[in-house]
């Protein structure tokens, strides 16, 4: 009897364990990018790069879903750059640091049909037109909601609080974040997405730049020095309160084509206060041989929005720029493709020089 009991825990246990296991949904990827970067007045400088990824997610029960993703980057002092995952290959092979990128607790209450709750660091919560505004490897802290109701027109909202910088003997910045998006179907072929957005940045004006490798890199804003507790700092001219318009149709043309365009405005300044973005993307990698083309255009003035969150490939980072993005992507095979990205930037738009960037990637993912 006993022996019986043993082997059905066992058993129960082997089974229990495959279901879990069954439930793990993991993903990878590793991109190798050979880069050329020709900016007005500094050496051209080319490089190669490595990006790698992995993680998964997991269900703690019916309605809780941990998720869990790590990723390369470059460090200085032990802080990792928030909105990139590249690593240069240098320093005679040695080993790449590999860091947390997503770390949340998601909570889909049945009792509240199409609510969503997620706590921790995790995948920008927000609907974005591109990449103008939040670089696409940025991933926040803190806590997001997100509600929605309807089918062939589907409302949506979703709130946030993200923390920034905590300060121990001060007020620590934040960003409150609202969106309210609407989504449907204007015909069988087209469907439209429409969006505002408020992006509230709290303890900003006066307050030291953000720039995770410490050495007061304004990404552009508009900055001035200050004395803070002895130390001569470079600090933040303005505050930002940015709201934002977005637009995106989807239509089958044969191939899917994506258009989008967003228009945002930093509404605690006057001057220099606002950046647009356009831009469209044709085709979808799918099976082997597909083929994807995109291009986009975004102008964002120097105190549209804190440049230490935007775009690191564009103008290599920041604001007070302007340009044009243009990429192509192949998929070789299944899990791998190829793609070339070229940028045609101006950096500071009241003395603009030229800065141009190149970008040949090859990707695998599972």
């Amino acid at each position: 009897m006993k022996a019986t009991a043993g082997i059905a825990m066992t058993a129960w246990a082997v089974a229990a364990t495959a279901a879990w296991f069954d439930d793990l949904k993991p993903q990878a990827d590793v991109r190798y990018r050979f880069e050329h970067v020709d900016e007005e007045g500094r050496d051209e400088r080319y490089h190669n790069r490595l990006r790698v990824r992995a993680g998964l997610t997991a269900p703690a029960n019916e309605e809780v879903t941990l998720a869990l993703r790590l990723t390369t980057a470059e460090q200085k002092n032990g802080v990792a750059d928030p909105i990139s995952g590249n690593r240069t290959l240098r320093d005679f092979g040695a080993k790449k640091s590999v860091f947390l990128d997503v770390a949340s607790i998601e909570w889909t209450p049945r009792a509240m049909p199409g609510t969503r709750l997620v706590a921790g660091k995790m995948v920008q919560p927000f609907l974005t037109a591109g990449d103008y505004l939040w670089d696409a490897d940025y991933t926040p802290e803190g806590v997001a909601a997100a509600w929605g109701v309807g089918e062939l027109w589907r409302a949506s909202a979703v709130g946030a609080y993200h923390w920034i910088q905590e300060r121990s003997s001060d007020d620590d910045s934040m960003m409150y974040g609202g969106q309210l998006a609407l989504a449907g179907r204007l015909h069988e072929r087209v469907q439209m997405t429409l969006a505002g957005s408020v992006y509230a940045f709290t303890e900003m004006e006066g307050r030291p730049v953000f720039d995770w490798q410490g050495a007061g890199r304004s990404y552009g804003n508009s900055t001035r020095t200050a004395v803070i507790d002895g130390v001569t700092n470079t600090v933040y001219v303005t505050g930002f309160t940015t709201v934002e318009a977005l637009a995106a149709l989807d239509v089958d043309v044969g191939l899917p084509l994506h258009l989008f365009a967003a228009w945002a405005v930093n509404t605690d300044v006057d001057d220099e206060n606002d950046a647009v973005t356009i831009g469209a993307r044709l085709g979808r990698m799918s099976k082997p041989g597909s083929v994807q083309v995109g291009y986009d255009y975004r102008r964002l003035e120097a105190d549209s929005f804190p440049g230490a969150f935007t775009d690191s490939d564009s103008f290599g980072g920041g604001v007070d720029a302007r340009g044009h993005k243009l990429c192509a992507a192949v998929q070789l095979m299944k899990g791998l493709q190829a793609s070339v990205s070229y940028f045609l930037d101006e950096k500071r738009l009241d003395d603009p020089h030229h800065y141009r960037r190149l970008q040949v990637d090859l990707t695998a993912k599972f």
